[in-house]
């Protein structure tokens, strides 16, 4: 138990993207420092850890470590030193692609992943978000999950703009088929105590996707033409494979893409929902 972790991304925002106000291309100035931090539980014995870094277009690529008992440990995974003066980029890891991460452990340990952003010329972070490496071994309540919170803005005279993206982690061998559904929601009525939908005519939508085999596949949801912006969601996404999922936002002022203001991980669940 716990000597199985998974992390969907590691996000970083180098891909070229289009600018909504102007239709010109743009592309993040933003250095996004990342970390794996590691403790070893066990009291008695040194773990040997193996991580395994996935990509989109890459087979994945392993580096292993010694982690002393009782110890934490962290890699940095830039390959620029960060403000402790760590400069530690494990081989195999490229820290300018998206990547996932699978942890392996001899012994238990606890995995936590700290990302941050900030502008290429100074040394103070920008933005900063941590969350927990999911749990393995992988099995079939990994087969369904949700995350409730999904929505990306952008609208004519309004300063925030979000650009949202959905990322499925397959560790397996073989290709996971899957389907993704977005489900509309609402507002509640705090007067009346009911839950009114913002557009009542709209029906959940699915798409259908493979995501190849020890890959990640990271989609911008506003590529999917039946995703409407300002519109909230929730999020389902079941495969035949056991899978992890992860949501991105990355938030901008309206027509200045060179830096982000903010960005959050959307943290997704495995959920089995019996028949009723």
């Amino acid at each position: 138990m716990y000597t199985e972790w998974y992390a969907t991304e590691f996000f970083s925002q180098y891909d070229p993207f289009e600018d909504w106000v102007t239709g010109e291309t743009v592309k993040s100035r933003n250095v996004f420092d990342a970390w794996a931090l590691f403790l070893n539980l066990s009291q008695d014995g040194d773990a040997e850890v193996v991580t395994t870094f996935y990509y989109a277009d890459e087979e994945p690529k392993d580096f292993t470590f010694v982690l002393p008992k009782g110890r934490q440990g962290r890699l940095h995974l830039q390959d620029q030193p960060d403000n402790l003066g760590t400069s530690n980029l494990p081989p195999g890891c490229n820290p300018y692609k998206r990547f996932g991460m699978r942890v392996r452990s001899s012994v238990p340990i606890v995995v936590q992943a700290t990302v941050g952003d900030r502008f290429d010329y100074e040394r103070v972070t920008n933005s900063m978000a941590t969350f927990m490496f999911h749990p393995g071994p992988l099995g079939q309540p990994e087969t369904n999950w949700y995350y409730v919170d999904c929505v990306y803005l952008t609208r004519e005279g309004m300063a925030l703009e979000e650009r949202e993206w959905l990322t499925i982690l397959n560790p397996n061998q073989q290709p996971a088929h899957c389907t993704v559904t977005f489900i509309p929601g609402g507002d509640v009525d705090v007067g009346t105590g009911l839950s009114k939908q913002a557009r009542a005519d709209l029906a959940p939508v699915s798409y259908e996707l493979t995501v190849p085999a020890e890959r990640i596949l990271p989609t911008d949801i506003a590529d999917w033409p039946e995703v409407l912006a300002n519109q909230p969601y929730a999020v389902r996404i079941q495969s035949d494979v056991p899978v992890t999922v992860q949501g991105i936002r990355h938030i901008f002022e309206r027509g200045k893409y060179d830096y982000s203001r903010s960005w959050a991980v959307l943290d997704a669940m495995p959920v089995i929902v019996s028949e009723v």
